[in-house]
């Protein structure tokens, strides 16, 4: 396997592969991530609409067996339309098999704390997030 220097990959990929390590940590199950490397997350859709269909950036089971579907988002993609309708479907997802809809965010996006401002977007579309993450350092 090849070895890719941080400053090589991108902020989501960065902040993708720091969850899917952690998960795997905390001995989480069946982790697919939309990375190099690992498997990829199979796609969700509406019922009535398989072709509007997304590839979460990870997907997992916690150690009660629940699914998992984290975004990462950064800066520059918090508050657009795709993001939108990405959690969406990924919280209507989460909440038909009894799971979990998280975000990875950067701890700061244009000199606010990131956790709050992903809180208040979900917030402003109606959308539940079950916890939001940030990069330790």
């Amino acid at each position: 396997m090849v070895r890719i220097n941080a400053n090589e990959i991108s902020e989501h990929d960065q902040l993708v592969t720091m969850m899917a390590k952690y998960f795997k940590q905390l001995g989480y199950t069946n982790i697919k991530a939309d990375i190099p490397g690992w498997p990829k997350p199979d796609y969700i859709y509406w019922t009535n609409q398989p072709n509007n269909r997304f590839y979460p950036d990870l997907t997992c089971n916690d150690n009660d067996r629940r699914e998992i579907i984290l975004e990462a988002e950064t800066c520059q993609t918090l508050n657009d339309q795709h993001t939108k309708e990405q959690f969406e479907i990924f919280r209507a997802h989460a909440n038909k098999v009894g799971g979990r809809f998280e975000v990875v965010v950067p701890r700061m996006c244009a000199g606010r704390d990131t956790t709050q401002l992903i809180r208040e977007i979900a917030s402003r579309w109606r959308i539940n997030l079950d916890n939001v993450w940030i990069p330790s350092t």
